[in-house]
């Protein structure tokens, strides 16, 4: 997960999630523009991502970022 700085048309970050494959390939699993770079804005993000990928009763094993947010 990653964010570029306000350098879009509308000065919002521009939020990339990518994934790795079982041969280190990297890919991008989704691009979200939030209005700020808050807890709740990564939470939203996270959740539409799970929803869209995965069955409700079926979670990731695991999720890694750079950042950690409580």
């Amino acid at each position: 997960m990653d964010s570029t700085y306000k350098t879009n048309k509308y000065r919002f970050p521009l939020h990339e999630i990518v994934g790795v494959t079982s041969t280190s390939l990297t890919f991008s699993a989704a691009f979200v523009l939030m209005s700020s770079e808050c807890k709740n804005n990564f939470t939203w993000a996270l959740q539409r991502l799970r929803g869209l990928f995965l069955r409700e009763d079926v979670y990731p094993a695991v999720i890694v970022s750079d950042r950690i947010w409580l």
